[in-house]
């Protein structure tokens, strides 16, 4: 039996009767973080089923040429699976989208710790990281095709520059968040100063930066498909033009569904396992 359990009543010192304790959490009461929940899977499929569904419905009013069925869809999907040139325009929308968002980790990364660690560095630079985050991003594309040319170039130079200023912004609020009073504990117990960064201030800013990477990587996309679309002649965002102007609504969504799977792929094969690990020292309540 418990501490807390065996002290449930205890007796009131100026007469007989009692007064209930309320009981704390112990340290048993908190648990890492589970890495995979099954109820969490059921969940989800249970929303993209209910999606579907939703779909399915929608498209018994609608003409095939406005909305199709999930059915014909993803026949389509499978077919085009079939085909070579589908993994190649695939992986070079890949490859920008990783290419720009290595630049975007970089440079927000930088930005955003200067705005963090320095008074001067947050005045001088927030306007410009505001503005650069207020502009469309298709005015991005735009700019990059004219001065690059129609190639990889392009997109990737789009890609990076839209996505600095969402990285940056992140990590700039993830390190005035900081809670000063543990780094003052680590020096008290006369903790290195390594091990203050490693143990302290890092783990503060994982939750932050893998937030940053996850706004990162959607807009990533967005702008990859894009630039594709107005003036490259490969990629997802190419393809998407292609099939429009053939007023094929059909490989449009099979399309969009095509690199939306491989999104949802790089979330939780990637990013979902990296977050478990990067953050296991966080508890949570069983109940």
């Amino acid at each position: 039996m418990s501490t807390v359990e065996s002290n449930r009543d205890v007796p009131l010192a100026g007469g007989p009767g009692t007064v209930p304790v309320v009981p704390v959490a112990s340290e048993t009461d908190l648990v890492p973080t589970p890495r995979r929940s099954w109820r969490g899977v059921w969940l989800r499929a249970l929303s993209l089923i209910s999606l579907v569904a939703v779909w399915f419905i929608a498209s018994l009013f609608f003409d095939e040429s406005v909305l199709p069925g999930p059915i014909r869809v993803f026949g389509t999907l499978v077919s085009n699976l079939g085909d070579s040139e589908t993994y190649f325009h695939l992986w070079t929308t890949v490859y920008r989208v990783v290419a720009g968002m290595l630049i975007a980790v970089v440079l927000g990364l930088v930005i955003g710790l200067v705005m963090g660690l320095s008074k001067f560095g947050e005045e001088f630079l927030d306007s410009w990281v505001l503005v650069a985050f207020t502009v469309p991003s298709v005015v991005y594309g735009i700019l990059a095709i004219l001065w690059f040319g129609l190639n990889d170039a392009a997109a990737i130079v789009a890609i990076g520059v839209t996505a600095v200023p969402a990285v940056a912004i992140n990590m700039w609020q993830g390190v005035k968040a900081i809670d000063l009073s543990l780094v003052r504990m680590g020096q008290a117990f006369h903790f290195s100063r390594s091990a203050i960064l490693r143990k302290l201030v890092v783990p503060q800013v994982i939750p932050y930066l893998l937030a940053a990477l996850r706004y990162a990587l959607g807009l990533s996309w967005k702008i990859a498909t894009v630039v594709e679309l107005i003036g490259l002649s490969s990629g997802v965002g190419y393809q998407l033009s292609y099939w429009f102007g053939l007023f094929n609504m059909t490989q449009v969504l099979a399309w969009t569904i095509l690199f939306t799977i491989v999104l949802l792929l790089i979330e939780f094969v990637i990013l979902k396992p990296t977050e478990y690990w990067l953050t296991r020292w966080r508890p949570s309540m069983q109940n």
